[in-house]
């Protein structure tokens, strides 16, 4: 039974700053978040416990990776981390423990995706089919070059795709102006998949079955765009043939 969790705020941030020389106050550094660590308190009652403290050691090991699961009425959420240490009192009349876990990527993540999608052409066709006779739409083809996502948690990278036939995509937040922009062509079955998140960025292309690294592709002046919070709208050019996707999930420093 769970009886005390650490580690569901926001972490610490490590600031770092250096004095005015003969002057009050001091300056700033830099500011950064290092890491989380999330600290779980238990106690075992009933019996076996010894089998179920056994049972435990086999599913938290330490140096091993863990993934922890947080829920409640409102947010259903994960985080990533490492187990630091497992210890359980044995020699007490009421048997508790603790296990501590680092989180080297600070957030906790929705386990729901979220996506946004733009394709030339909308899908119309519906069941029931129309069988009166008259003319009926099977698609729609879509004018405008724009994409809106929802971001509901903290400021976060995402996961752009670019596919069909393209040259030289970009994708441009409509509201600041910054961009993100492939040279050369996109030839009809390839996939460029750019991943904006802190810690993992990377601009593939996936050809034949085959993944390659172009990240070279980047053209100079392009930004890691980030979802703010709130509504994010982007532009796009590189083809009327050109297909988008953002992948998100809500990320939360604290829940």
């Amino acid at each position: 039974m769970t009886s005390k969790i650490e580690g569901l705020n926001p972490p610490n941030a490590t600031i770092s700053t250096s004095t005015y020389a003969g002057m009050n106050g001091s300056y700033l550094n830099n500011a950064f978040i290092e890491k989380r660590n999330v600290v779980i308190n238990f106690e075992m009652r009933g019996i076996d416990i010894e089998k179920r403290r056994h049972a435990l050691y086999k599913v938290v090991r330490t140096s091993r990776y863990i993934k922890i699961y947080y829920r409640t009425p409102n947010i259903d959420v994960y985080t990533e981390g490492y187990v630091e240490t497992c210890e359980i009192n044995n020699f007490q009349q009421l048997i508790n423990g603790q296990i501590s876990i680092i989180c080297p990527d600070i957030y906790w993540y929705d386990i729901r995706i979220q996506t946004a999608e733009y394709s030339p052409i909308k899908g119309a066709f519906h069941f029931p089919f129309p069988d009166s006779g008259k003319s009926f739409l099977i698609g729609v083809y879509n004018i405008h070059n724009t994409i809106t996502i929802q971001n509901d948690g903290d400021e976060i990278g995402f996961t752009i795709i670019f596919s069909g036939t393209a040259s030289n995509p970009i994708l441009t937040n409509a509201n600041t102006g910054e961009y993100i922009q492939i040279s050369g062509d996109i030839s009809d079955g390839d996939t460029v998949t750019i991943t904006t998140k802190t810690g993992g960025k990377t601009v593939t292309l996936e050809r034949n079955g085959v993944t390659e690294n172009i990240i070279n592709r980047l053209v100079s002046g392009s930004t890691w765009l980030t979802l703010r919070e709130g509504e994010n709208k982007f532009d796009f050019y590189g083809g009327k043939s050109l297909k988008v996707r953002l992948i998100h999930r809500n990320a939360y420093l604290g829940v």
